[in-house]
């Protein structure tokens, strides 16, 4: 090799080292997400592709920091968001069209999950992960309640807690109202079809509510202290308790079940769509979906579900895992929340949590 030859090739040597492998940047939920991400999907991504990953954890922090990012260069890579921050940041065209070619772990979903705007227009992956559960104390209540309108029995007025945010207690309300109706089965149809029916009955029924709760520790936390009876309540904070506290019961009643809908979601003019996609890809294989599993979440993937079923009767008896079940796999009715949000935050502010 001649002088030139060797100075060029390593001058291409030193410009390589230099440069360094890609990072992917992604907005995680803290806590047990961020756990389970961090030990389950940032080292199959990094070894599938030779990029790095770093994660960011938060909570409702991610949209704000994506709308303060300059042009064309935005905080994250890729992001995950729930549908009551989602849609909107959808509509204000945050985020970049996906091509599920390029994240062929998509087929392996049950179709009912992907049945949402969300994936039709491309905007991201979405997915179930909490299921909204019936928990109750076994020394509080000598009648387990198994169906959402025992919560309004007599005995139990001024002894149950709520959520406070409506996405999920005024669907519970619905719940009630069908099932006391004799209609189970029918509360994402009352929603869409009679919204003010329902926000009546919850502002009626609302005196059965002893208190609004904020967090999932916080309910978890009263009803082992024995302050409140019964609840409605997050599913993977919900399962984790009952391992520890075999004085705790929780059902997810069959007829309108609903769960909360997250979204793997890739900021418009990221230079790294297509690690971003890959990234999606790899979150729902069937190690990833496992792990996550395996710590309280739902799954999407019938393969996994029966799997997990099969292993765990107390997961099994919270989350879809036959075909019919997952077939009927639906979540809170947020397109309805979505075109009447402000008018359903208003009157649930000031005439159900204030009685206004």
């Amino acid at each position: 090799m001649n002088r030139r030859a060797f100075l060029f090739t390593t001058a291409l040597g030193l410009a390589g080292c230099g440069r360094g492998r890609d990072t992917l940047r992604v907005f995680v939920y803290a806590g047990n997400h961020e756990r389970i991400m961090r030990e389950s999907f940032v080292p199959a991504f990094q070894t599938a592709t030779g990029a790095t990953c770093t994660l960011d954890a938060g909570w409702w922090d991610a949209i704000g920091k994506l709308k303060a990012s300059p042009r064309g260069k935005p905080e994250y890579d890729l992001v995950i968001t729930d549908a009551t921050q989602g849609y909107p940041a959808i509509s204000e065209g945050l985020f970049a069209e996906v091509n599920p070619a390029n994240i062929p772990n998509h087929r392996l979903m049950i179709p009912s999950a992907l049945d949402n705007e969300v994936f039709r227009r491309r905007m991201g992956i979405p997915y179930p992960d909490s299921a909204m559960t019936l928990a109750s104390h076994r020394d509080l209540v000598a009648n387990p309640p198994i169906g959402w309108d025992d919560l309004i029995r007599p005995e139990l007025v001024g002894k149950v807690a709520f959520y406070s945010s409506f996405y999920m207690s005024l669907y519970t309300f619905a719940c009630i109202k069908a099932a006391a109706d004799k209609k189970k089965g029918t509360a994402h149809a009352l929603v869409a079809n009679d919204l003010m029916g329902v926000l009546n009955f919850a502002r009626e029924y609302r005196k059965n509510v002893g208190w609004w709760w904020k967090t999932s520790s916080e309910m978890i936390l009263a009803l082992a202290r024995r302050e409140a009876a019964a609840c409605n309540m997050h599913s993977p904070e919900m399962l984790q308790a009952l391992r520890e506290d075999q004085s705790l019961r929780a059902v997810v009643p069959i007829h309108d079940r609903a769960f909360v809908q997250v979204m793997w979601c890739i900021p418009i003019d990221t230079p790294r769509k297509a690690l971003a996609e890959r990234a999606i890809d790899i979150l729902f294989s069937p190690d990833v979906q496992r792990a996550f599993a395996r710590s309280g979440s739902a799954t999407a993937l019938p393969a996994v579900a029966k799997e997990m079923a099969d292993a765990d009767p107390v997961w099994a008896s919270i989350y879809p895992h036959t075909s019919e079940q997952l077939n009927a796999l639906r979540y809170y009715p947020y397109d309805v929340y979505a075109d009447r949000w402000d008018d359903i935050a208003d009157f649930w502010e000031r005439r159900v949590l204030r009685d206004g």
